[in-house]
């Protein structure tokens, strides 16, 4: 009787093996005409990051000073020299919190106040800061500070890297 349990079950498991059947293969899929493909023209631009973060990193091992040659003016008589460069220096941070609104009132505000001066937007989840300035020394950020307090009583100075513009104009 073991025996006939015995090959009834190893008849079954091979009945079952052959069960399924391969109806084509791979190269008998059908050719499908006239099919569209949409692409968006960014995928194209991830295609050449990678290039552009080389150059941008070879651009940061050279010397950081971009030097301008002489300019002269239309009447002939000015020239503008001078040299643009980025070092460590010091931002005032005027608004710190996590409501994106205030953040760009505050900015705008501060556009408004101080016209010739440079701000800069950040986001760190969950928190946007605005950072004014580009102060090469803690004293010349102190100074400004004392003017923007009596606007944004919550400024405080912080380390940062800062573009530093020594731009002459002469006759």
């Amino acid at each position: 009787m073991r025996k006939f349990y015995l090959f009834c079950l190893f008849m079954f498991f091979s009945f079952c093996s052959f069960g399924q059947e391969e109806v084509g293969s791979i190269d008998s899929i059908a050719e499908v005409e006239n099919v569209v493909i949409y692409k968006d023209a960014r995928l194209d631009l991830l295609g050449k990051r990678p290039s552009l973060m080389i150059k941008a990193e070879e651009i940061k091992e050279k010397d950081k000073v971009v030097n301008y040659n002489a300019i002269v003016s239309s009447d002939g008589k000015k020239k503008v020299t001078g040299s643009i460069y980025t070092s460590k220096g010091f931002r005032i941070i005027i608004y710190n919190g996590p409501d994106r609104a205030a953040a760009m009132l505050a900015k705008n505000s501060f556009t408004r106040s101080f016209p010739g001066t440079a701000s800069y937007v950040s986001y760190n989840v969950p928190s946007y800061k605005i950072k004014v300035g580009n102060f090469e020394s803690r004293n010349e950020a102190s100074s400004f500070l004392r003017k923007v307090n009596k606007a944004f009583p919550t400024s405080f100075i912080v380390p940062d890297i800062v573009t530093v513009k020594n731009i002459n104009v002469s006759n």
